[in-house]
């Protein structure tokens, strides 16, 4: 596949799959006996 060709398609996707959120806690956070 051409780069100039298929880099906006990919670039497409890989934001679509990008679209899940960080966690707003520390994951030590979780683990915390406090």
């Amino acid at each position: 596949m051409d780069r100039l060709a298929g880099a906006p398609d990919a670039l497409a996707l890989i934001r679509t799959l990008n679209a899940i959120t960080p966690p707003t806690a520390a994951f030590d956070a979780a683990f915390s006996a406090e």
